[in-house]
């Protein structure tokens, strides 16, 4: 059984799941349709983005609501092709982070091939010392697009997670599936989650990332996702954002995504599908609490 949840009282039968809002501070269009999400809609959590354009307007939605649960979305990358960001520990090519404008990388293959450990220890430090600067109270850290929890920053990742008494995402992945998403890093990786497990660092039975989907109705495909879910820890993310010029200036591939994101999370109605379930909802707060 998960040893958080354990620690936390659910037995080996709970299910138990936190809903997640990934990419606050992106743009104002992600941080109104987030903000929405967490007052009066579903979601029980979410991430901003420090390098994000809109930091600063998400950090003082949270000084007003100071009830938010929210983390810090690490992140080497920047994946838009005309809206673009940049590390805040260095502006040094060395240190691998810059991509060829200047900006963090677009994809995460370039990220994990160029930026440096050590470069990729003083990027992150610097995100979390930013957020936590401003005052407001963080609960975890997670990663945008995946690229820091790549086996070659996993142990950094965590290590700071440990260093700022701060959660970090971290799936409880077997080698079966390992061995589909990369078998080149499987080794890597269970080698870190073997030293993580005996920390007792809290780990997720199960993610559902996989829901940009090019779709504008997601109600029924999220009710089918929350259907799914299994005893243990699972972590459902999305990505809310309104529809509006500015988004479609920004996202040109899925914005209708984004948009059928907030639609499906913006009221009560999945909270109470995931009650009526028997699911327990809860945040990373909740988490935080048991370190």
């Amino acid at each position: 059984m998960n040893r958080f949840l354990e620690k936390m009282g659910y037995g080996p039968d709970d299910r138990v799941l936190i809903t997640h809002i990934d990419d606050i501070g992106f743009s104002h269009a992600a941080n109104e349709a987030s903000f929405e999400c967490l007052s009066s809609g579903s979601a029980s959590c979410g991430s901003i983005l420090v390098n994000g354009p809109w930091f600063q307007e998400a950090i003082d939605r949270c000084r007003e609501n100071p009830g938010y649960d929210v983390g810090v979305h690490l992140t080497f990358t920047c994946e838009y092709p005309h809206f673009r960001w940049g590390p805040l520990s260095t502006r040094d090519p060395a240190s691998g982070l810059l991509d060829e404008q200047g900006c963090l990388w677009r994809t995460r293959e370039d990220a994990v091939r160029h930026v440096t450990v050590a470069a990729a220890e003083a990027e992150m430090r610097a995100q979390i010392e930013t957020a936590l600067a401003t005052g407001v109270e963080f609960t975890h850290i997670d990663t945008h697009m995946g690229s820091v929890v790549h086996p070659k920053f996993l142990g950094i990742y965590l290590k700071l997670g440990r260093e700022y008494g701060l959660p970090a995402f971290l799936p409880n992945i077997t080698r079966e599936r390992l061995d589909m998403i990369d078998a080149s890093m499987a080794d890597q990786y269970l080698e870190v989650l073997d030293a993580v497990r005996a920390n007792e660092v809290p780990t997720l039975d199960e993610i559902m990332i996989d829901t940009l989907l090019p779709m504008t109705d997601k109600t029924d495909f999220y009710r089918d996702l929350i259907g799914q879910v299994k005893p243990g820890l699972t972590h459902l993310l999305f990505h809310p954002a309104k529809a509006g010029e500015e988004l479609m200036a920004i996202d040109k591939e899925r914005p209708e995504s984004r948009h059928a994101d907030y639609l499906a999370w913006r009221d009560s109605s999945l909270r109470s599908f995931i009650e009526a379930q028997g699911i327990h909802l809860i945040g990373y707060r909740e988490l935080k609490a048991q370190l």
